[in-house]
């Protein structure tokens, strides 16, 4: 039975020649994310970049679908692992935040009610919705579609009860505080009217 390192060091091993296979001259370094996930780089030309990663990043799903593959055991659960390219996720993932912010907006301000954004992968939708989920708790993103035209649609669900709640709360004490401010205000309105008057 094998353990986790010898998968690992398989996938790495597979990869080396998936590489050598395209003759592309390229170094494969191991990254732990977190408990559950690495990363496997990939370092080589920008050329052999572009060919490995592909129209937004298709080949590099299907070159890591393909590993994924390879590795796969029934006998074990192990750990999940993805593929990148001179960093092409971490830019990827930037593009794809920036986009699901102007979608959110958009909802926000009344512009859209329902705001669709471009097809994308089971990975790059799960970031998405992630992004979204901690930085726009009140709205809601659902994947819709099938297949390669899958993707996400924002639209507005209101904030969850407990900072519903807190909002209130905090709205009340603030409007508590501006009608103090009103009353002020119109007692030294009538206190300058009583001063005319005399």
């Amino acid at each position: 039975m094998m353990n986790l390192n010898t998968l690992d060091d398989n996938a790495k091993d597979y990869l080396e020649k998936i590489l050598a296979i395209l003759d592309i001259d390229a170094s494969v370094l191991k990254e732990e994310i977190d408990d559950s996930t690495c990363c496997y780089r990939i370092d080589c030309k920008s050329d052999d970049a572009r060919m490995l990663i592909g129209r937004n990043g298709q080949t590099l799903e299907a070159l890591q679908f393909v590993l994924r593959q390879m590795v796969k055991s029934n006998s074990m659960e192990r750990e999940h692992f993805i593929v990148d390219v001179l960093d092409y996720r971490t830019r990827r993932r930037r593009t794809l935040e920036e986009s699901a912010k102007q979608g959110a907006v958009a909802v926000l301000n009344g512009d859209n009610e329902n705001y669709p954004l471009l097809a994308m992968s089971a990975y790059d939708r799960r970031l998405v919705h992630n992004y979204l989920q901690e930085a726009f708790p009140e709205l809601n993103s659902e994947s819709e579609g099938e297949g390669q035209d899958r993707h996400i649609v924002i639209s507005y669900k209101g904030l969850p009860d407990g900072e519903r709640a807190a909002r209130s709360a905090e709205d009340e004490e603030y409007g508590a505080e501006l009608g103090d401010d009103d009353d002020a205000d119109e007692a030294d309105v009538e206190a300058a009217e009583v001063k005319e008057e005399a």
